[in-house]
């Protein structure tokens, strides 16, 4: 059985080790990432005299708490979906450059979440996070270009859409004028006039969808 004690000098420990991790979580946040995601899990904050995890972030690490939050939402993230990256023992092998901005994993975080972006807009928010590790005001830059395509797309589909209808519409318009013509002087015989009639109902079937 573990003593109060060294249950008392093993999250001292823990403390400091957050410490200096919140103190360089720009070249480190992953390790800052992962004592956050414990701290807030198993409530270690009202170990240390804090009653909202909040307020240990901003008394004690001076981190707002929306910047916690994304600091474990982004660490969640690339355990889950990039084990790879979330592993602390080779952060000290990889150079600070080297590893994505916490911003940036959580904007491919909330991209994933989206069902606005395809799995190839995925795949290039990805590389651009993860392999070139872009800053999170390029991605977002990204991101915009990215739906602003498709918005673009969308309103030359719908442009496309309204004109085929518009042509379609006169078309069957001055097929039932010529069609009443034809048919009051017996101008054409009745097997043409029903290839007429149904070359209309087709007309009428793409106007209606």
């Amino acid at each position: 059985m573990v003593s109060s004690s060294s249950l008392s000098a093993s999250t001292d420990a823990l403390r400091e080790q957050v410490l200096q991790a919140a103190r360089h979580f720009k070249t480190s946040w992953v390790e800052l990432g992962q004592f956050l995601f414990s701290i807030y899990k198993d409530k270690l904050f009202k170990n240390w005299g804090y009653i909202t995890f909040e307020t240990y972030c901003n008394k004690e690490l001076s981190l707002k708490l929306t910047t916690a939050s994304k600091l474990i939402k982004s660490y969640e993230f690339l355990e889950r979906e990039e084990p790879r990256f979330a592993d602390v023992s080779k952060i000290e092998e990889t150079k600070p450059e080297q590893l994505p901005h916490y911003d940036s994993v959580n904007l491919l975080r909330l991209a994933k979440q989206s069902e606005k972006f395809t799995p190839e807009d995925l795949g290039e928010l990805q590389e651009s996070v993860l392999k070139k590790a872009r800053e999170p005001q390029a991605v977002r830059a990204q991101m915009k270009r990215i739906m602003d395509e498709k918005l673009a797309s969308e309103g030359s589909q719908a442009m496309r859409e309204q004109k085929r209808l518009t042509l379609l519409k006169r078309l069957s318009s001055s097929l039932d004028s010529a069609r009443r013509e034809l048919a009051s002087d017996n101008l054409v015989p009745a097997y043409l006039l029903k290839q007429i009639d149904e070359l209309r109902d087709k007309l009428m079937h793409q106007i209606q969808g």
